[in-house]
């Protein structure tokens, strides 16, 4: 081989491996992030709970210097988003935007889920709690959670609700209400999400449903929903002057959900910690702070280390799993 031939593949060869040497650098969890982070909510996009997720993603962007950039995959109460995330590469680049459905709810009503709320996913933060609020269509001119029952109890396969999905906290919420008004006939309606539920809840589509505060509130003032009441177990401070489901009548009713951000199972302990250092500072943020003050949701905005979801993930899978076996409800 000529000279001037052997010094070309020479210089290509250590070309090449001072590109893979960089790849390698650039790959290295201490580097952590070198290119955007896709957050993958599995609602669709407009509801309260995307809002909330592309708020705290753009804080939390800023903070890692790498945008986050929300990705919606909304379906089968959040199982096809969280699917794809458990199979993800675990190097952090792809996260998921899970709340109590993905991971305490859908292990125990489906039969077949596809990921393991326990052990598919690595925690890094919690970031919300909160409660629903019970609306009504205007149409159907009930002001309060007593005569909404009475309506119910007399007039068997009439009202609908409509709900995020299958599975989700809004469903959940609305059986477990079924259940302690005595069983009344609410038929079920699922969308995609919140939002395109609301859309059809304004137009008198169905009847009721459970919604996210900041949703509620934004559509109050056009007259074609009524408030009914809040579904956890204290007042929304947002809405103070609406009663609680039980303060209304069903005594000891309360539901509540709440959001995290986790990374497939695998990802490295340098980068969860990146991430959870990111959301947490995110969320103290003096921007985040003044959206979260203004927003009008009334939930709860908190922190946590990943330890602390973990416990909190099982605490809750234990608690949906007696509350499920109560209403027996099942999605396959």
């Amino acid at each position: 081989m000529p000279i001037t031939r052997r010094r070309t593949m020479a210089m290509l060869a250590a070309a090449l491996l001072t590109a893979c040497a960089a790849t390698i650098a650039n790959a290295s969890p201490n580097n952590f992030p070198v290119k955007p982070i896709r957050l993958v909510v599995p609602y669709a996009a407009g509801g309260g709970t995307d809002i909330l997720a592309r708020q705290i993603a753009k804080q939390a962007g800023d903070y890692m210097g790498q945008p986050i950039i929300v990705d919606n995959k909304p379906g089968a109460g959040t199982v096809l988003g969280a699917s794809e995330v458990a199979k993800a590469t675990p190097d952090g680049y792809t996260l998921l935007w899970g709340d109590s459905a993905t991971f305490a709810l859908n292990p125990h009503v489906y039969k077949k889920l596809p990921y393991d709320p326990l052990k598919s996913f690595a925690p890094v933060t919690l970031t919300m709690r909160g409660s629903l609020v019970m609306v009504a269509s205007s149409k159907l001119n009930v002001k309060n959670v007593a005569e909404l029952i009475a309506y119910a109890s007399k007039n068997p396969h009439k009202l609908s609700y409509g709900t995020a999905g299958n599975g989700t906290p809004h469903h959940l919420a609305m059986e477990s209400f079924k259940l302690r008004a005595g069983g009344i006939d609410i038929q079920h309606v699922p969308y995609k999400g919140e939002a395109p539920a609301m859309q059809d809840l304004l137009s008198g589509s169905f009847d009721v449903m459970f919604a996210g505060a900041r949703v509620v509130k934004a559509q109050v003032d056009s007259g074609k929903i009524n408030i009914l009441a809040v579904a956890g177990g204290r007042r929304n401070s947002a809405m103070p002057e609406v009663p609680t489901v039980a303060e209304a009548g069903l005594k000891d009713y309360a539901s509540e959900y709440w959001h995290g951000v986790v990374a497939p199972a695998g990802t490295p302990a340098p980068v969860v910690e990146k991430l959870n250092a990111a959301f947490n500072n995110a969320l103290k943020s003096p921007e985040m702070v003044a959206w979260m003050n203004n927003a009008g949701s009334g939930g709860e905005w908190t922190g946590s280390t990943p330890a602390e979801m973990a416990a909190h993930i099982q605490r809750e899978t234990k608690a949906y799993g007696e509350i499920v076996k109560k209403i027996g409800l099942s999605l396959d």
